[in-house]
């Protein structure tokens, strides 16, 4: 065994485990009786009290059960109604097969575009070779006509 530190025990000390070899009594049986019976009664309270709680919770989570299975079918039915929008919108669109015909189409178009683009640019041409045939005969019929002013002739 340690010996106490002289000058006595000091605060905070604790005193060290003494093992009784004594039997219990039947005071010692009936107090320890009381104190599991108080025990006892203060878990049932517990118990009692949690279950009035979980009840109370229950109660304010059915409310607000009611109200997210109103939004939630509130939502589904927005839900439903934007896809049939959307299905109707994509049954409008035109098919791959339209889309072929206005490519053909195109094409087509395109190609006479072009085609009438390089007539256009002949013509072009030929309207600048007139223009300068015209020309030609302009000034040809102005020399002609300030040789004829030069002379007269008589009748």
């Amino acid at each position: 065994m340690q010996e106490p530190p002289p000058g006595g025990p000091r605060a905070g000390d604790v005193a060290p485990y003494v093992e009784d070899d004594r039997p219990a009594t039947l005071a010692d049986i009936r107090s320890l009786r009381r104190w599991i019976a108080v025990a006892a009664i203060w878990a049932a309270a517990a118990t009692a009290l949690a279950v009035i709680a979980l009840l109370e919770a229950n109660k304010d989570d059915s409310g607000d059960q009611a109200r997210a299975a109103g939004e939630l079918g509130r939502v589904q039915r927005q839900l439903n109604s934007r896809l049939d929008d959307l299905e109707s919108r994509i049954d409008e669109l035109p098919t791959s097969d339209d889309v072929s015909k206005l490519d053909d189409r195109l094409k087509s178009v395109e190609d006479k575009a072009d085609k009438s683009t390089a007539a256009t640019d002949r013509l072009s041409g030929r309207i600048d070779d007139l223009e300068g045939r015209v020309d030609d005969v302009e000034g040809r019929v102005e020399e002609l006509e300030s040789s004829n002013t030069g002379t007269t002739t008589t009748p």
